[in-house]
């Protein structure tokens, strides 16, 4: 059975003549629609017309999963708000859309964002004059991005992916079916918890140049710059050669930032692409920073416990640990959420919880029933910064605490303001 809807008048249950509850299908419920996780194995789920487990629903990001008599929680992934800006430009127009010539516009055109397994999620705008586009209420998830001007018979395609409140995903040029074309990621190798932030330390990486189009990239240069007072230093080396297509060139790179006068910032770099015939392509990634880290800090007195610290877009880091530090930006007057849950009894386990200060001991502790309940979000036992408490996970269960950062700084690290441009 699939989605049972017991059907209730006042108290009363209503029974077919042969002593069994009436049950009435129920079409799918359109709000659960996107990707979900189970919170003990972190295994991801697309939930739509075609899911075929028996669940229940406990509100918008919580369903309790039955498999074979265990209940699993599955938590939602992302959201259904994310806004998706980017630019479209041409030969004609890039110096337009660099801004250091008035140039033409590259006129209104449809832009769309195909999902990878789920049409209803589809979006389509126009682009302005200038080339720019705006998608609102863009679903977590991963998309093709694609535009064609009939006129030119040019085009673009790339896969994205949409994972935040709000993303910028650079810049498109429109080319020839049998042209090449570029999209640039990066990877920092030394990040702290997977995130930058302001300590003037130096952050390593690489850029990645991915040849999107459907040619050889021939003899290939990159520049990267940017006007940003954010940063305090940016070293590239130089990488020349040849891009096919589907791969990617690296460029290793390293950058430190200076202090920051807020709690954070999205700081563009800007990249421009030579190829040995002259052709130029231009692109912009960002680089998110912040000004001061958290300490989540995790101990258990037996099993690891598992599950997820959700962030304001309802992104997911994963917690799978007897004894760890998770490192968060500070955010004010923000929360994060943390999710553990156990279907199993062998993991049964007292732990404790300190945020940004340090866990306590279980010499004492006997209190199974410490904190309950907090089986969903809005139920969630909320700790503040240097809050430090000790739980119990049993079988079957799932808590829920919110980390709330205070509107001050509670002490914590504040730079003075700088003489920013």
């Amino acid at each position: 059975m699939k989605n049972i809807l017991l059907v209730f008048s006042f108290v009363i249950v209503f029974f077919s003549g042969c002593g069994e509850e009436s049950e009435t299908k129920v079409s799918f419920d359109n709000s659960l629609r996107g990707e979900w996780i189970y919170v003990d194995s972190g295994k991801k789920v697309y939930l739509d017309e075609t899911f075929d487990k028996d669940y229940t629903k406990v509100d918008d990001t919580l369903l309790i999963v039955d498999e074979g008599g265990v209940d699993h929680h599955l938590i939602r992934y992302g959201n259904d708000s994310t806004v998706v800006k980017g630019n479209i430009y041409t030969n004609s127009n890039i110096a337009r859309a660099l801004k250091k010539s008035p140039g033409r516009g590259i006129g209104k055109m449809d832009v769309v964002l195909k999902h990878y397994v789920d049409e209803k999620n589809n979006k389509k705008t126009e682009s302005n004059e200038e080339g720019s586009f705006e998608f609102t209420n863009v679903q977590t998830g991963e998309y093709t991005l694609e535009a064609i001007d009939k006129q030119t018979n040019t085009k673009v395609s790339a896969d994205i992916e949409v994972y935040d409140e709000e993303l910028s995903i650079g810049s498109f040029k429109l080319v020839s079916a049998d042209g090449y074309n570029f999209k640039t990621e990066y990877v920092i190798n030394n990040s702290k918890g997977g995130y930058l932030f302001a300590d003037q330390e130096q952050y390593n990486g690489k850029i990645l140049i991915k040849n999107i189009g459907n040619k050889k990239g021939i003899g290939l240069n990159y520049t990267f710059s940017s006007s940003s007072a954010y940063i305090e230093s940016m070293k590239t080396e130089i990488v020349l050669g040849t891009v096919d297509i589907n791969k990617s060139i690296e460029v290793p790179f390293s950058i430190s930032f200076n202090l920051l006068d807020k709690d954070s910032v999205s700081i563009p770099i800007d990249v421009m692409i030579k190829d040995a015939n002259g052709n130029s392509w231009y692109d912009t990634f960002f680089l998110h920073v912040y000004q001061t880290p958290l300490y989540l800090n995790i101990a258990t007195k037996k099993a690891n416990i598992k599950g997820y610290v959700i962030d304001y877009a309802h992104q997911l880091k994963k917690i799978n640990t007897s004894k760890d530090t998770v490192i968060l930006p500070y955010l004010a007057g923000k929360s994060y959420y943390l999710v553990l849950s156990n279907p199993n009894i062998n993991n049964e386990t007292s732990y404790s919880i300190g945020f940004d200060t340090e866990v306590q001991g279980f010499e004492d502790f006997r209190d199974t029933s410490a904190f309950e309940p907090n089986n969903k979000e809005t139920e969630s036992t909320t700790l503040y910064m240097k809050d430090s408490i000790v739980s119990y996970l049993h079988e079957g269960d799932i808590d829920y605490y919110e980390l709330k950062m205070n509107l001050g700084d509670m002490g914590k690290f504040s730079p003075p303001q700088m003489p920013f441009k």
